[in-house]
């Protein structure tokens, strides 16, 4: 989808929220309103379905999460796109792009960007600047709307003309919410032991490459003040890295070579990097990508077969599933504890006709299935094929949940329901899937 299109989606839902909070936004309002924003651009938006991406970014968001003190559980998205951005909705939903997870060099970087959207949910940026709008321009509204649907540059054009509105409603982060983002979120980001210096490391990059040119100005939410940069080096003079993030660049091979714009052009530039230096293990593991992409089995499996990396189980087993060699990457994976490796097992489970062991593992994986809905999915048509409808039902309704698809998540809770019988255990606890599914009543700040 468009990425312009992408935020005139957020920005349009922001202004619906005004036609209903002349008063200000509750906790319960953001919760609402999150939801819905979630589900319009998870239907608008294409979301990464990398299992790689998925699990390792959330597990940075989770240990940011754990010492930051939320008002919110916060949920993370992956959103497809080249364009490097990320950004933060109310009710604690935030968004960020494969393009600038492979614009980041080290993981620090990339947690600093999280732990700065998290700061935003915090201080609750969003639901404070709604707070002040005691009215909705309609006419901005209507620009906007047709910004939408009109392509890239009349919709630039047609969107520039509601750009006043935009801006006299405050629906930017002000300077102070930018600095008061960064300050927090550097406390996050160094309590998780990133350091405090991740975000404005990254901010200097994309200083250096341009990247505030990237969009029109007046979508711009994270302005590049040479301030903020020397702020947090002036908070952080001593700042150091405690995690182990030495499986980040294997993170990155995937961001860039799985990317969009992907080409042959790349992959010649990955396997010309591989020859140069066959004894670095994510040069290697690129190469095995590039030709398992290619359909050249034995030279992937050879590649991944030599990588000398603490991570070799991990990455020749996804090599041999890719490669249908089910066998060989059970004796690979099994044993493994990592959710990543978890997840391949149960593929090569499954692959080689063992059903019961596949959705086993799949089962064991559940709690990841927020990160990486996939899991839900597979498990849903795994106990389907196994002759369990009930629980097949549920977890494609579970799948869809994640998925931001209230519709077909309600219609496959209700079969699930039929199918288990109104009275049972499993039935009630699906009733209890479905009416978190509905809007709560207001309740006091």
């Amino acid at each position: 989808m468009n990425h312009k299109h992408f935020f005139f989606i957020a920005l349009l839902l922001c202004f619906t929220f005004l036609a209903h909070s002349a008063y200000g936004l509750t906790i319960s309002e953001e919760k609402k309103y999150g939801k819905e924003v979630f589900a319009e651009i998870a239907r608008s938006a294409t979301i990464n379905n990398d299992p790689y991406l998925s699990i390792y970014v959330q597990e940075i968001k989770n240990r940011l999460e754990d010492v930051a003190n939320m008002p919110f559980p916060v949920v993370l998205t992956i959103i497809e796109s080249n364009t490097v951005d990320a950004f933060a909705t109310v009710g604690g939903y935030v968004f960020i792009t494969t393009g600038l997870i492979g614009e980041c060099d080290r993981e620090e970087e990339l947690a600093g960007v999280m732990a700065h959207e998290l700061g935003h949910i915090k201080k609750r940026h969003i639901a404070k600047r709604l707070e002040k709008q005691k009215f909705i321009n309609i006419g901005m509204l209507a620009t906007l709307i047709a910004g939408m649907f009109i392509g890239d540059q009349a919709g630039s054009a047609v969107a520039t003309a509601g750009t006043a509105s935009a801006q006299a409603l405050s629906l930017k982060y002000s300077r102070e919410d930018e600095e008061e983002a960064d300050k927090e979120g550097s406390v996050i980001a160094d309590r998780a032991g990133y350091g405090g210096l991740g975000i404005a490391d990254f901010l200097k990059k994309i200083r250096s490459i341009g990247g505030d040119k990237f969009l029109p100005q007046y979508l711009l939410t994270h302005p590049y003040h040479e301030s903020r940069i020397v702020t947090l080096e002036n908070m952080w003079p001593n700042s150091r890295v405690t995690v182990n993030t030495s499986f980040f660049p294997y993170i990155l091979v995937r961001a860039k070579l799985f990317g969009k714009t992907h080409s042959p052009g790349i992959d010649e530039v990955i396997i010309n990097r591989y020859l140069k230096a066959r004894n670095d293990p994510v040069n290697a593991y690129a190469a095995s990508l590039v030709f398992s992409g290619k359909g050249k089995t034995d030279e992937s499996i050879q590649i991944a077969s030599h990588i000398d990396s603490p991570y070799k189980r991990l990455l020749l087993g996804e090599i041999l599933v890719n490669a249908r060699r089910y066998n060989e990457a059970i004796e690979t994976l099994r044993g493994s504890r990592d959710p990543t490796s978890r997840y391949f097992l149960a593929r090569a489970y499954e692959g080689s006709g063992n059903r019961e062991m596949a959705a086993a593992t799949l089962k064991d994986l559940i709690p990841y299935g927020s990160a990486y809905p996939e899991i839900l999915y597979r498990l849903a048509m795994l106990l389907g094929r196994m002759g369990d409808e009930g629980q097949g039902f549920e977890y494609l309704g579970r799948y869809y949940l994640e998925m931001g698809r209230h519709d077909l998540a309600r219609s496959n809770f209700e079969k699930a329901i039929a199918k288990y019988g109104i009275n049972s255990h499993q039935a009630r606890e699906v009733m209890k899937l479905m009416d978190a599914m509905e809007p709560k009543k207001d309740v006091k700040k």
